[in-house]
Parts: C-alpha cells; structure tokens; sequence
C-alpha cells in the first residue's frame, strides 16, 4: 500500500506536503545525468543505443535508491518483461555508452543494487523513478531560468536556486572535467519522501567538487555514434517471457 500511495503522489495524483529540512524516513534519491557532459568527457565518444530508439535531448536517469527502507529485500529476478513497455524508459534512462548496447545491463544492475531492496515491485520501482524524473523536469526549469546548455558558464548557486525556489528544494550538483580542462554540470540527484514523494533536501550530502561557475555543455543528436540495431528482438511482444528472463 506505501509504494502504491507513493507511486500516486509522484504521478502528481496526491498533494504533497511541504518540502522537509531534516528527514530521518524512508527516501529516494535519483540520479541524472547531462548526456552532454558525459559525450564531452569520454574518449571512448557516445553511441546511439541499440534500441532503435533516440534518446531523449534531455537529463537521463543513471540511479534510483531508496534509503530507510523498512521493507525485506525480495529475490524477484529481473524481468525486462515487466519494464520495456514503460513510457519514457528508452528515452530518459538511456546508456549511451561505447560500444552501443541496448540498456539492459543498466536495469538488471538498478533493480539488482538497489530496486529489490526498495520495498517496491520491479514495474513499480522504475515507474517511480521515471515519474519523478518527469515531474522534475529539469532541462525545461533550467532553461525557463536563462541556463542553456550552451557550453557557457553558469553559478552553481544559481542552478541549484531555480529548484529551490520551484520544488523547495536543492539539488547535489556534481561536477566533471570535459575537454577544455574545466568543471563541467555532469550530474543532478534530487531527494524525495517516499511516504508522499515531497521533494527534500538529501540527508546526506557527498562533498562534489564544482567551480563556482561551470559550463553547461550542448547534447546533440550527431554525437551518437550511429552503430548496426544488434537487440531489436529483445523487444518483441510476441517473443515467449521465458526468453527475456534474466536470473
């Protein structure tokens, strides 16, 4: 019934509560990375995932755990049956990693380390996930507030104000070195309840060492490599479950 009532308020179907300063309960922390950052600090480059589908010009989703969980973790095996059909899952949690590939070990690893010890169901868990990433909505905010990923250089504390001042609540910015030799925006992790999906600061805070002011990279389309379509039968409705098994 928790994640149930949890998986509501993060589809925007319940009022949340103001945001809270300290919490001691059970709470989520996503992780979203900058494609362009990653393209720009990479000498391996970044490739077009093998799914047939591009992913999203926007902030994808690299991790989601839940901490406090008061729940047993479960043995469910990871089954991309139960997530391909998602909404959102092949354009905002992509890997877009060299050589491509098709997303699949970065699920089975998500659901691994972290979903089975969530309390959540695995359809649930990256549900939630994707639901929170969407009512986030971080490149939309950024750019409302003059931040572009136009490879110039902006105020940290000014990234992390346009959140404050629209979820009340600041992000964790973490910082990469790209080409130039200078820190770039490479990851955001927003805090969340996970009673009723009100947006907090993190309860732990890791120390990310970022310049007062750091670029924000462009992401484009042509920086994928494009690479020959290896797993299209991974997402075949009519394949047998058995098959997409994964123990």
């Amino acid at each position: 019934m928790a994640s149930r009532i949890a998986l509501l308020c993060l589809l925007g179907l319940v009022v949340a509560s103001p945001a809270v300063a300290d919490y001691s309960g059970s709470y989520y922390k996503l992780s979203l990375m900058w494609p362009g950052a990653y393209c720009e600090q990479t000498k391996a480059g970044c490739c077009k995932p093998t799914t047939g589908v591009s992913p999203a010009r926007d902030f994808y989703i690299t991790g989601f755990a839940v901490y406090n969980a008061t729940t047993q973790c479960s043995n469910a095996p990871f089954d991309i049956n139960e997530i391909i059909d998602l909404p959102g899952l092949l354009q905002y949690w992509s890997n877009i990693k060299c050589p491509g590939n098709d997303g699949r070990s970065s699920w089975k690893k998500a659901w691994k380390n972290s979903g089975r010890c969530s309390g959540l169901e695995q359809k649930d868990y990256f549900e939630t996930a994707l639901a929170l990433r969407s009512r986030l909505n971080p490149l939309v905010r950024l750019k409302h507030a003059g931040i572009e990923p136009d490879m110039g250089m902006y105020s940290v504390e000014e990234i992390k104000r346009v959140f404050q001042t629209e979820i009340d609540a600041a992000p964790l910015i973490q910082c990469s070195k790209g080409s130039l030799g200078k820190f770039q925006l490479f990851q955001l992790y927003f805090c969340a309840v996970a009673e009723n999906g009100t947006f907090i600061d993190c309860p732990t805070a890791p120390a990310y060492t970022c310049s007062d002011e750091i670029l924000f990279p462009p992401f484009e389309k042509w920086m994928l490599k494009q690479q020959q379509i290896k797993y299209a039968a991974l997402y075949d409705p009519m394949m047998p479950a058995a098959v997409a098994m994964d123990h």
